[in-house]
C-alpha cells in the first residue's frame, strides 16, 4: 500500500486539526457563554431588586403625601369651626349690643 496523496493529506490534516480545534474551544465557548448568561442573570435579579424598592419608596412617598394632605385638612376644618364659633360670639354679642340701645 502506497502513501496517501498530499492533498488527501492536508485534508485529513485539515480535518483532525479542527476536531481537535472544536473540541478546545466548545466547552471553553459553554464556559463564557455560561458565565456571561450567569452575570447577566445576576445583574437582572439586582434591577428587580432596585425597581422593587422604587416602588415601595413611590407607595410610601404618596402614602406620606396623603396623610399630610389629610392632616391640612383637618387643619382646615379645625379652623373653619373656630371661625363659626367666633361670627357666633360676635353675632350674639351684637344682639346684646344692640338690645341694650
Amino acid at each position: 500500500m502506497g502513501t496517501l496523496p498530499e492533498s488527501t493529506m492536508n485534508l485529513l490534516l485539515s480535518g483532525i486539526m479542527g476536531m481537535m480545534g472544536g473540541l478546545i474551544t466548545i466547552p471553553i465557548n459553554a464556559i463564557v457563554a455560561q458565565w456571561l448568561k450567569r452575570d447577566a442573570l445576576l445583574y437582572q435579579h439586582k434591577l428587580d431588586l432596585i425597581a422593587k424598592k422604587r416602588e415601595l419608596l413611590l407607595q410610601h412617598q404618596l402614602e406620606m403625601e396623603r396623610k399630610a394632605k389629610d392632616e391640612r385638612q383637618d387643619e382646615i376644618n379645625q379652623f373653619k369651626k373656630m371661625v363659626e364659633h367666633l361670627e357666633a360670639r360676635v353675632a350674639s354679642l351684637e344682639r346684646m349690643v344692640s338690645y341694650g340701645d
